[in-house]
């Protein structure tokens, strides 16, 4: 590898030059971002929420679809005894 192809270092970055250390998640992403981002699981979560309560609040029709006719009669199944 040639001299001019070698990486060039960078200066070590000082105490002295850091405003600001942020920890956590998004935690370099600007202030717009962290708020989309925010607003995105907040959205999201929400939403999860709102439908869990939706299903277990939900009442559905019961629909017979083919009624008995009157010369039907109920047959009892054979036990587990006699079968």
């Amino acid at each position: 590898m040639k001299k001019s192809e070698l990486p060039v270092a960078r200066p070590r970055c000082e105490a002295s030059s850091v405003q600001v250390v942020r920890l956590g998640h998004g935690a370099n992403c600007s202030s717009i971002g962290c708020v989309i981002d925010t607003l995105f699981v907040t959205a999201l979560a929400g939403g999860a929420i709102f439908a869990a309560i939706v299903a277990a609040l939900a009442e559905e029709p019961v629909i017979v679809v083919n009624p008995p006719r009157e010369d039907d009669r109920d047959v009892e199944a054979p036990s587990r005894d006699e079968a």
